[in-house]
């Protein structure tokens, strides 16, 4: 038993080739945290933290003790501003800790006002789980809103401004602080395509815009908070906050919902007034979402109906004031946004269109290029086997002969003299099949072999014969100029009759029939039934005559294949000539 075999049964796999250590990469500082290595990240997070620090110390200091509220001296305010500007060095490891670290600073007079915008940031990009940002925001805006407010019942009196005056100051305090900043923390981590809408940047769009509706019109803001209460339109000041609020949260389900957000804008016009109405947005969003032209009419002109009978009812202008004023509401308020919400839609119609357009082709030419590699992966098997199959089964005759024995050695060596020249001829033809096949548009063409002519009819004949096999070989007519794709199909269909003959019936007689026509040309190979089990019996994979088939077809002509009753086979094609 050889030393491979009395082996051990599995041998443990070698090592893989292994570098030597080199001296590292340069993006990463020896000795630091895993989490703190690449430089520049580290670099950054140090410039960010000395720039909030400085800022934040300038801003606490441009403000007297009295003008904000603190508990702590000026001093101490100022190192705890500077102390939780550093701390941002940690804003990557810590998110968390860091920004509720910076947000209760603020309740002790801290000025960390860039130093908060940095940190909800951080908050909402680095926390590894979402919900924890969905519950330490709202509790982080709440916070900064109260510090806020604190601050600007300490900073009002002393420059004569009440505080109830002050509500966008402190709606854009949140804004700053707190909401755009988490909004933009958590854009990248957002899905492709969340929920209803088409991309990430659409979704905050919507989300910004509900935060932004308030503050549209901040002077119909304070003077509808502050307006006179005898007005029979005007709802209480709670009332119509609330109601001002619930519609624009409804905003964020105008590109899902755009039939029924034009339903209840046009309601609430009366109480809410068309200063605060998200009568346009919703216009706007069912002319370009909307998939009813029916409903964008009835809106439109409901809301037009509902501002000129409001403009009636709640104003007091003259007749000759009345038109130039419901004009003046009815066109920024209907007219605009539903030519543009149309244009848009149509726009949008437009591209999806195209889109899906060359979706379609795109498949469309995928499926072309995988029907044309399938049928030159057809083709190519099919010349193998026309190549290969007819030389080797010869090949193999031949080589039982010789195996036998008989004829003595002069035979032998005409034998294996006959094997070789026919081992040659195949690897050349499949030299040409394979050269094709590995040729590039930049290499010079292969060279082709001459197309087979009748007088190859008689030569392929002639081959069969000298493997000993009996073929009675018969051409009727004159041969006419044929084109260039019918020759080569009879030359295939005597070979592959021939070659058939060989693998299964063995050296029986067989009959080659070649009739010319006037149009057509006519082929027959027939062989008769074996008289024992054939002692060469070749492989066979069944492709042969469905090639056959295939190639006579493709010709315009018609092929048959079958058993005779005497036990034989016969193979018939006629192919037209052009």
């Amino acid at each position: 038993m050889s030393p491979e075999v009395a082996g051990p049964a599995t041998a443990p796999a070698p090592l893989p080739d292994r570098a030597p250590p080199g001296p590292g990469p340069l993006f990463r500082l020896p000795g630091l945290p895993s989490w703190w290595r690449p430089w520049g990240a580290t670099a950054l997070d140090v410039l960010i933290a000395m720039g909030c620090a400085w800022f934040d110390a300038q801003f606490r200091t441009s403000f007297v003790e009295e003008q904000l509220h603190s508990p702590l001296p000026q001093g101490w305010a100022v190192g705890l501003t500077v102390v939780g500007a550093l701390l941002l060095v940690l804003r990557r490891r810590f998110p968390a800790a860091v920004t509720a670290a910076i947000t209760c600073g603020l309740l002790l007079g801290t000025g960390s006002v860039l130093a908060t915008v940095v940190a909800f940031y951080s908050l909402a990009r680095h926390t590894p789980r979402v919900r924890t940002v969905f519950v330490a925001a709202p509790v982080g805006l709440l916070l900064v809103l109260g510090v806020a407010v604190l601050h600007l019942r300490q900073y009002a009196p002393h420059h004569g401004t009440e505080v109830t005056r002050e509500p966008v100051l402190i709606a854009l305090v949140a804004l700053t602080g707190v909401v755009v900043p988490v909004l933009t923390g958590l854009y990248p981590r957002a899905p492709r395509q969340p929920w209803w809408w088409e991309h990430r940047s659409a979704m905050l769009f919507d989300v910004l815009l509900v935060l932004l509706f308030p503050l549209a019109n901040p002077v119909a803001l304070v003077s509808g908070l502050n307006g006179p209460d005898d007005d029979p339109l005007l709802v209480p000041a709670p009332v119509l906050v609330l109601l001002v609020m619930v519609q624009g949260v409804a905003l964020i389900w105008r590109r899902r919902y755009p039939d029924a957000l034009a339903a209840v804008a046009v309601i609430l016009i009366p109480l809410v007034l068309p200063s605060f109405s998200i009568l346009p947005v919703s216009l706007y969003a069912l002319a370009k979402y909307g998939a009813s032209r029916r409903n964008l009419l009835l809106g439109s002109g409901a809301a037009a109906v509902v501002l000129v009978a409001w403009t009636v009812v709640a104003t007091e202008f003259e007749a000759e004031q009345f038109i130039p004023y419901s004009i003046f509401l009815v066109v920024p308020s209907v007219v605009v946004p539903v030519l543009f919400g149309m244009y848009r839609g149509a726009k949008r119609s437009l591209m999806v269109t195209l889109q899906d357009r060359a979706d379609r082709l795109e498949r469309e030419q995928h499926l072309l290029a995988s029907q044309a590699r399938m049928e030159e992966r057809t083709r190519i098997a099919r010349e193998m086997h026309d190549v290969v199959s007819h030389r080797v089964s010869l090949m193999v005759v031949h080589a039982g002969a010789l195996e036998a024995g008989a004829g003595g050695p002069g035979v032998a060596t005409d034998t294996g003299r006959l094997i070789g020249d026919m081992g040659r001829q195949a690897l050349n033809e499949l030299r040409q099949v394979l050269g094709v096949l590995r040729l590039d548009d930049g290499e010079q063409q292969v060279p082709l072999s001459p197309q087979p002519t009748p007088e190859d009819l008689a030569t392929l004949v002639e081959e069969s014969r000298a493997a000993g096999m009996q073929i009675a070989f018969d051409v009727i007519g004159e041969p006419s100029a044929t084109d260039s794709t019918v020759q080569p199909t009879l030359y295939r269909v005597i070979q592959e009759g021939l070659t058939n003959a060989h693998k299964h019936a063995g050296n029986v007689p067989a009959r080659v029939e070649v009739r010319y026509r006037k149009d057509t040309v006519r082929v027959i190979v027939e062989n008769e039934a074996p008289a024992g089990p054939v002692p060469t019996l070749l492989p066979s994979g069944g492709h042969g005559l469905v090639g056959l088939g295939e190639r006579v077809t493709v010709l315009g002509g018609t092929f048959e294949a079958g058993a005779l009753e005497n036990g034989g086979f016969r193979i018939t094609a006629t192919v037209p000539l052009r």
